[in-house]
């Protein structure tokens, strides 16, 4: 594979490294501009409501038209709206643009996770996704522990580098080869996927079932894990600015829980060990559990900082899971890729508007509650859907 495909992989480390410079920049700006924690869980929800909208739409779109267009048109978009916001002089202009930046993200992820999924470039599936993962992880990682020091130098630094970094980001994605370069890796699938599945190998019908099952498992999964770290994305900022810490102790919490999903993915990429099991799901989900109910219970950034590894675990588990079972198939991973997306930010979407209704009416602590809650919830639900999928693979 040359050094220009490999490229490929430079847009998900570029833009997450936006997303995590940006959150940043807009949680505090926002607040600097006078906001509360419900508006900005207002603000973060209608960004998502918008992601989640357009997701599987630009999913399926990807399907059909160049996969090289929608994620290029994306990109340039950001980095105009990147650009833009620090000019924002009122709250009220940046609730309008801030929004915008979830229908620019949501043409980019799907399509892009679909090309990748389907590139013949000799490496077997999990190989391209621990890729794929590790890059965007790391661009969160960058964005996150470098997003509070710069917004120490200056409150509109973290925007300006976003925009850079979606024109770079840009220019990778116009270096790719062109789309009938991509339907090669297209017709070469069907025979190189069949060692992405199982070992030994089971007929491909039992196999289909085995994948639908798992794959609702880790979207459900997903979804939990989704829920609880829109929260600490969007409403834990406003809990350490309230306690009268620093911006970049934030940067270097969500680096904790960002290390230990980055470390997570390079295991999982590793081995199939773990493939078509539920148990490692469950546990990683309980053990988050006791992450989150370390925020409730003390005010310590030492434990706070544990207590996020643990999450990051989890999040590497499930999110892998997740994105792995959608790229298992020869045909409309556009698609299935936009619900992976679609489902996934569904959790943000209502965990924002949940935490931060119970941060400004019930108090600062109380969405990590709400966290720990959603994790008990969220594993009866999984169990109900093994036990039913189970039930059709033995009718079938």
């Amino acid at each position: 594979m040359s050094l220009r495909e490999d490229l490929i992989y430079l847009p998900p480390l570029l833009m997450d490294m936006c997303t995590g410079s940006v959150t940043l920049g807009v949680t505090f700006f926002a607040s600097r501009l006078g906001a509360s924690s419900l508006v900005i869980g207002v603000m973060a929800s209608a960004m998502t409501l918008f992601y989640v909208f357009f997701c599987h739409v630009f999913g399926k779109l990807s399907d059909r038209v160049n996969r090289k267009r929608v994620p290029q048109v994306a990109c340039l978009s950001l980095a105009a709206l990147y650009f833009l916001m620090p000019l924002c002089r009122r709250l009220s202009q940046l609730v309008i643009l801030f929004p915008l930046t979830g229908i620019a993200l949501s043409a980019l992820w799907p399509a892009l996770e679909a090309w990748i999924g389907e590139r013949g470039d000799g490496r077997p599936l999990i190989k391209r996704v621990r890729m794929f993962n590790l890059c965007w992880t790391g661009g969160l990682m960058i964005g996150y522990v470098t997003g509070g020091y710069i917004y120490d130098l200056h409150v509109f630094a973290p925007f300006y580098l976003a925009c850079i970094s979606a024109l770079c980001a840009t220019a990778a994605i116009t270096i790719q080869p062109n789309s009938a370069e991509g339907k090669r890796g297209r017709g070469e699938k069907g025979t190189r996927r069949q060692g992405d599945f199982l070992d030994p190998p089971v007929p491909i019908a039992l196999h289909r079932q085995l994948v639908t099952k798992y794959l609702h498992l880790g979207w459900a999964a997903n979804f939990v894990s989704y829920l609880t770290l829109g929260i600490m994305r969007y409403i834990f900022p406003k809990l350490i600015y309230e306690l009268g810490m620093a911006p970049r102790v934030f940067g270097l919490l969500m680096l904790c829980q960002t290390g230990t999903q980055f470390l997570m993915f390079f295991v999982l990429g590793s081995t199939d060990r773990w493939h078509y099991k539920f148990a490692p799901l469950a546990a990683f989900q309980i053990l988050a559990g006791f992450g989150f109910l370390s925020v409730w219970l003390v005010n310590s950034p030492r434990f706070w900082a544990l207590g996020l590894m643990i999450i990051g675990l989890n999040v590497g588990m499930t999110y892998f899971s997740s994105i792995y079972y959608s790229l298992c198939g020869d045909t409309g991973l556009g698609g299935k890729s936009g619900w992976h997306e679609s489902i996934l930010h569904s959790g943000s979407l209502m965990s924002t508007l949940i935490g931060g209704a119970l941060a400004n009416y019930a108090g600062l602590k109380y969405p990590y509650l709400f966290c720990a809650a959603a994790v008990v919830i969220g594993l009866p639900v999984q169990f109900l859907i093994l036990s039913r999928k189970r039930h059709e693979m033995k009718e079938g």
